[in-house]
Formats: C-alpha cells, sequence, structure tokens
C-alpha cells in the first residue's frame, strides 16, 4: 500500500473534475441568461404598457398597420382609422403622412429603448444578485455550522453580547469592555511563556486598579511594577534588601499562637508527599520560640534566630520549658534535634535579612514606619499598593519571607467582615515562583465574599502541578473563573490551555467527487457530519504571537482573540535602591550557624539521614542555580568563620592547657564538619531528584 496516489492519475483526475466543473458552470450560466432574457422582455413591455399613455400606443399601432398595408396597397387605397369612438375615412397615403401617428411612432420607440435599458440594468442586477445567492447557498452546504458549546466571536461582538445581557464590566482593554461585571471577584489566570505579554496584560489591569482607588497586594518579582506604579505616598514596598523597605518582624502581624502557626506554615512549606515530621516540628519551634518572645521587651529576629540555632539543647529546651516543643529540643533525643533545627535553618534563614529595618536616629526614633500588613489589608481607608517586589539575586533568599507575607495577607482578608463592594486584589505573577502557600485553594473560594479578587500568572500549568502537587494545582487552576491564555511553546502545555478553552459540536460538510468515462458517472455528492472538536486547537495557541491571546470568560460567553497593543510606560521611580546594610557580628555569627545547622551538623546522622534531609533542602530551590548559589555562599561562610578562627588563634598565642585542649576538640568537629559539607555538596551534583523522606 503506498503512502501517496499514483501521479500518473492526476492529470485524468484533475481533467474530470476541471471539465466537470466548467459545465455545471456553463450550465448554470445558460439557464440564468435565458431567463435574464425572458425578464428583460417582459419588463421593458410591462413598463411600455404601464408608462405609455393610450394615444402614443394606439397612434403607434396605426403607424405600423399602414405601413405594412403599403407594402400592398397603393396610396389611393381606402381605410378606415376608429379614434375615440369615431370611424374616419381616408386614404392610405394621408394616414401615412399623418404627423400624430408619426409622432407617436418616434416617441414610442425612443421610451421602448429607454425602457429596455433600464429592463437590461435590472436584469443584470438580477444576475448579480443570483449568482450571489448561488454563492451563499453553496456556503451554506459546504460551510461548518455549530451546533452547541464554546462559540468564538470577535471583540467587538464579544463586547456587544455582554451590554446586551447587561453584564459589562467598566474595565476596558484595547478600547473595549469585554470582561464580565465582577470578573475579578471570580479571580483570574493569566497563562503564557516568558516574553508572551502577560506583564502587558497585568499592567492594563494595574492602571485600572489605581484609577478605582483600590487596594492591592503585588508579587512583583524582577521589581517591573515598582518602577510604573509605585506612590511613595500611598503605597508600601517590602524587600529588605531595597532601601525603602518599611520595618517588619513576625511581631508586627502576630499576637496569638495562631497567628505564628500559620506564619510557620508558609516559612516552612511541605514539599513532597514523605514523613512530615520534620517541617511539622520545625514549625513548632518556630511557633513556640516567637510566640514565647511575644512579653519580651527587647525581642528582635536576632533574639529569635539566635535562641533557635545557637543555643545549647539544654539552654533551648530550658527556654521552651512547659511548650509543646521543649520535647523536640531535649538532647536526650540529639539526633532528632539536630535534623529538625537542619530543616528550620533552611528555611528561616530569610529571617536574617530583617536585621537593621529597626534602625533608630539619634534621638530614639524609628528610621522606619512600623508596618503590619493585617492592619494594613483591614484598614478600608487604606487605598495603596502593597509592593513584596525581588529581583533575581535576592528571589531565592526571598522566597520564604514573600511567601509567608502574602499567606498573612489572604488571612487578613478573610478576617473582614463581608463586604459585597470592597475590592482587595491579590496580584501573583509567576505564582509558582514562591513557596507553596497553605490552603490557597481554600482562601481562593472563600476570598469573594470579603472583596477578594485573585489574579494568578503562571508560565504553564506544569510549574504550579509541581509546586502543589497534581489534585491542588487542579483545585487551584479551577478556581479562577476568567482566564487570559497566551502562548504555550510545547505542545503538551498547549493541550491543556486547548482543553481549558473548551470543545464545539459541529456539523461538518463533506463533498466527494465521482467520475468516469462516460458523462453518465460524472457527479458531486455533499454530506454532513457530526463531530466534537476543540474551539482552539493546540497549535493554535502554539503560533500565536506575542501579545496576542485567548480570553475565556466565566457563563455563557463566546471566547475571544486578542491583540492586546503595548503601552509604554514610563519609570515613576527606580526599580530597586539598594539598601546599605552590612550584618552585625551577631548575625554574622548566626549564618555561621544557619549554615552549620543546615551541613556541618549532617555529620552526626547516618547516611539515609543526610539524604533525607538534603532532599528537604533541595526541594526549596527553584531550580539548579539557585542550589548552587546557595551552596556557594554557605561554602563563603565556611571559609569566613576559617578565616576568623584563624586569626582569633594567632591573638592568643599562649592558651592554657585547659583552653589547648578545647580548642582541639573544636578544631577536629570543624575538620569534620567541612569534610561532610564536601562530601554532601559532591553527592548532591549526583542526586537528580532526591528522595524526600
Amino acid at each position: 500500500m503506498t503512502n501517496k496516489r499514483p501521479k500518473h492519475s492526476n492529470y485524468t483526475r484533475g481533467g474530470q473534475i476541471t471539465f466537470h466543473n466548467l459545465t455545471m458552470f456553463l450550465q448554470i450560466n445558460a439557464k440564468l441568461v435565458r431567463w435574464m432574457g425572458y425578464a428583460i422582455v417582459a419588463f421593458t413591455v410591462l413598463l411600455c404598457v404601464i408608462l405609455l399613455d393610450k394615444d402614443t400606443l394606439k397612434g403607434t399601432y396605426y403607424f405600423w398597420l399602414y405601413n405594412v398595408i403599403a407594402k400592398i396597397k397603393p396610396d389611393t387605397h381606402e381605410v378606415f382609422t376608429i379614434w375615440d369612438g369615431m370611424t374616419y375615412k381616408s386614404t392610405l397615403g394621408q394616414q401615412l403622412a399623418n404627423p400624430f401617428f408619426i409622432e407617436a411612432n418616434a416617441k414610442f420607440w425612443f421610451s421602448l429603448q429607454l425602457y429596455f435599458l433600464a429592463s437590461l440594468l435590472s436584469g443584470l442586477t438580477l444576475f448579480t444578485l443570483a449568482m450571489s445567492f448561488f454563492k451563499k447557498k453553496g456556503d451554506e452546504q459546504t460551510e461548518d455550522h455549530f451546533i452547541r458549546g464554546v462559540r468564538i466571536a470577535e471583540p467587538p461582538e464579544l463586547a456587544k453580547e455582554l451590554k446586551k445581557k447587561k453584564q459589562q464590566s467598566p474595565f476596558a482593554i484595547n478600547g473595549l469592555n469585554i470582561f464580565k461585571n465582577n470578573f475579578e471577584v471570580q479571580h483570574m489566570l493569566i497563562d503564557g511563556t516568558t516574553g508572551s505579554g502577560k506583564s502587558v496584560a497585568l499592567r492594563k489591569i494595574l492602571r485600572w486598579i489605581k484609577a478605582r482607588g483600590d487596594k492591592a497586594i503585588i508579587y512583583d518579582k524582577g521589581c517591573t511594577f515598582v518602577s510604573k506604579f509605585y506612590n511613595p505616598e500611598t503605597d508600601i514596598i517590602l524587600n529588605p534588601f531595597d532601601e525603602r523597605c518599611a520595618f517588619w518582624d513576625a511581631w508586627c502581624d502576630a499576637k496569638d499562637a495562631t497567628d505564628f502557626e500559620n506564619m510557620a506554615a508558609a516559612l516552612i512549606p511541605m514539599n513532597g508527599d514523605g514523613d512530615p515530621f520534620w517541617v511539622q516540628s520545625a514549625r513548632t519551634i518556630f511557633t513556640s520560640t516567637a510566640f514565647k518572645m511575644v512579653n519580651e521587651p527587647n525581642r528582635t529576629t536576632e533574639r529569635l534566630l539566635e535562641l533557635m540555632l545557637t543555643s545549647e539543647l539544654e539552654s533551648l529546651s530550658e527556654y521552651l520549658k512547659g511548650t509543646e516543643s521543649a520535647s523536640l529540643v531535649s538532647d536526650k533525643i540529639q539526633k532528632t534535634a539536630i535534623s529538625i533545627k537542619s530543616v528550620l535553618a533552611a528555611y528561616i534563614k530569610s529571617l536574617r535579612f530583617l536585621e537593621g529595618l529597626d534602625q533608630k536616629d539619634d534621638q530614639g526614633n524609628p528610621l522606619r514606619p512600623r508596618f503590619s500588613i493585617r492592619d494594613w489589608v483591614k484598614d478600608d481607608d487604606e487605598k495603596g499598593f502593597l509592593f513584596l517586589s525581588s529581583n533575581a539575586q535576592q528571589h531565592a533568599s526571598l522566597r520564604p519571607l514573600i511567601s509567608m507575607w502574602l499567606s498573612i495577607a489572604s488571612t487578613a482578608i478573610l478576617e473582614q467582615n463581608e463586604n459585597p463592594d470592597r475590592r482587595i486584589w491579590v496580584i501573583m505573577d509567576e505564582a509558582p515562583s514562591l513557596h507553596k502557600l497553605p490552603e490557597l485553594s481554600e482562601t481562593i473560594s472563600e476570598v469573594r465574599k470579603f472583596g477578594g479578587c485573585y489574579i494568578i500568572g503562571i508560565q504553564s500549568y506544569a510549574q504550579l502541578s509541581k509546586i502543589y502537587g497534581n489534585h491542588a494545582g487542579k483545585e487551584i487552576f479551577d478556581l479562577l473563573n476568567t482566564r487570559l491564555f497566551f502562548r504555550a511553546p510545547s505542545n503538551e502545555m498547549a493541550k491543556v490551555s486547548s482543553q481549558e478553552l473548551g470543545e464545539q459540536e459541529m456539523d461538518i460538510s463533506k463533498e466527494n467527487y465521482s467520475y468516469g468515462a462516460h458523462a453518465m458517472r460524472d457527479g458531486i455528492s455533499l454530506g454532513h457530519q457530526t463531530i466534537t472538536r476543540p474551539a482552539v486547537i493546540p497549535s493554535e495557541i502554539m503560533q500565536l504571537d506575542d501579545l496576542q491571546c485567548w480570553l475565556r470568560s466565566p457563563g455563557n460567553f463566546p471566547i475571544t482573540k486578542l491583540d492586546l497593543k503595548f503601552d509604554k510606560m514610563r519609570d515613576l521611580c527606580p526599580p530597586f535602591i539598594k539598601r546599605d546594610y552590612a550584618p552585625s557580628e551577631k548575625m554574622q555569627s548566626i549564618e555561621q550557624m544557619l549554615t552549620y545547622c543546615q551541613i556541618s551538623a549532617l555529620n552526626l546522622l547516618s547516611t539515609e539521614e543526610q539524604h533525607q534531609l538534603m532532599g528537604i533542602h533541595t526541594a526549596q530551590f527553584e531550580d539548579d542555580d539557585e542550589r548552587d548559589a546557595e551552596e556557594a555562599r554557605m561554602k563563603a561562610t565556611i571559609d569566613k568563620a576559617k578565616a576568623a578562627k584563624k586569626k582569633t588563634a594567632e591573638k592568643d598565642k599562649k592558651p592554657s592547657s585547659d583552653k589547648q585542649a578545647e580548642k582541639k576538640a573544636k578544631e577536629k568537629e570543624q575538620a569534620d564538619g567541612e569534610a561532610v559539607t564536601e562530601q554532601l555538596f559532591q553527592e548532591e551534583q549526583n542526586i537528580n531528584e532526591p528522595e524526600i523522606f
């Protein structure tokens, strides 16, 4: 069996089809011309009868009658003319010279030509209309007919339908109101690969939010929105690396144990489906320690980190005595406590960047205002933007902090009184680049009645599924009703977008040719078949240009293809102003302990436990580049600690025998730790997907 039709038959096939089509074309036009001729003649006669007066018609009749008689009779022949009921006798020659009959004949022929021309033009018009009618009927027979399912419409048609049903939102994009009224409280998804136009769409929405005076929490990876929208009079930036960052610590938004538990759930996420003991234990220690410090007058983030990381197990156990965490840091279960502290150090290390935000001037006044996310969200008089920003260099370090801040903001929205007119926007572009936010699907499903509006941007569904898992990812995906689908370069992800845009049930036409040596066998058969097909096929998603997207609105409304206009916005301020910050000696010591807890202390554990904990550490990174950068940072910290230790040793030239013994023991422990560190770094490079418990 060949894959192609035989080429030698193409000439015959083409000729038969061409001549058959030509024959049918001539047949149709011959009938049209014949019937058009009949119509022109009939219409001309009808015009003459209707429009010419009786005297002209009668005079023309006698004129031609006498001219015919003159062919066979002489001019002296007597004729009788009936006119107005009277009979007149005269010779044929007299009537042939009758000026009235001559004038009537001239008028008749002039009118006949005029009426024929009008009939001809009318006939040509009818001929054209007939051809158009035949073409339309042919199109109806060959085009696909929509039965049910998802409709496709042009943007103006969608805007017209929304207006007709009185469900049109005041938000306009490209000058058209094509969004459903109150679409924001039904939440929105913006899906598309990098550079496809998601940020342009978000800028258009943010301008509208700003004009409305609504409140918005914006996760700004890359500081792209800060430069376009930040207003220091009304807006807040939370980014400890940015000079404009407000002063925030854990106690700004937490007073009760449950508040700290919610913080810990976002700060220390649950990755994978393994044993949750280590993560839950780390959360418990953070919650107990932070809550214990609520009533301390001189509480600081440095003190919190110092207690959890640098304190001996006995001291920490004593401090947490009476709490549920006391047993987790007992020196009786030293290996378990070390494992828990290793997980704890991996995630709370981002808190160290908050140091220095509480600086005061010479008069003892704080340089930065103390900021509470919960109070800001719950204050209906606040109308600005809260930017949670980071750039490429800082993102891995700030990811736990930003995830926690977003969780606090979401919880604060749910603490509001119900208000259908309130609007609090949560904009999460590149949402999968954050840690798994606890109870995000539940929050999105409940926040509508409190005025919460979520806009989540992703590069692909695979990213969302990777962070939240398949089931939770589907739940979140299903809660976002209004959707913009930009280009997806892979066929697999394009299929997801195609499926989400929906299907159509269509009545499609099929045309078959038959031909043979005899004309009786030539013919065309038309048939119809009902099929279900995607409204937009995956290849159409893959071939979208930049700034092109498909819009799907909730409800029985058609989908439409948009060509967004790029509207360049000027920068209102720098996207990032680096904060002049140098860690204190205490914080440097804490940073060394963070590295020790994460890596060096693992030499006390078995190989299996080491791999389990390294799996948890690796899961916190978005990609290999982030992991490599963190490894480089930890190695630099170890080298710095070694240099500091060497410098101290040079100053202390004559240590006592006890100090000498203690020094040797510490040096041995440090050397063992560094050896294990190097070994674990090397082993981690060989692990493609670390096993998590």
